[in-house]
């Protein structure tokens, strides 16, 4: 039997995966873009999502958001949108 997937409950650019293992407070509909993501990365994006009880989505976009802080504090990245 499938577990059901929580969706996040805070806005996408502000998302951890200490968001993830939270129960969801108030789910919304967020705007999304279509990327190409390699298959073996995927397939292990997956496991993680499946062990969090989480969609894909959230976890991709947790580890995209968490990537792009350390790259902030590390001096690489640009200015945060939003």
């Amino acid at each position: 039997m499938k577990r059901a997937r929580k969706a996040p409950d805070v806005s996408l650019t502000d998302l951890r995966f200490s968001d993830l293992v939270r129960s969801p407070r108030n789910p919304g509909g967020h705007r999304l873009a279509n990327l190409k993501v390699p298959v073996d990365v995927l397939a292990r994006v997956h496991q993680v999502a499946r062990r969090l009880g989480v969609t894909k989505t959230a976890a991709i976009v947790a580890l995209l958001n968490e990537g792009l802080a350390a790259a902030r504090r590390r001096g690489l990245g640009g200015r945060r949108a939003g």
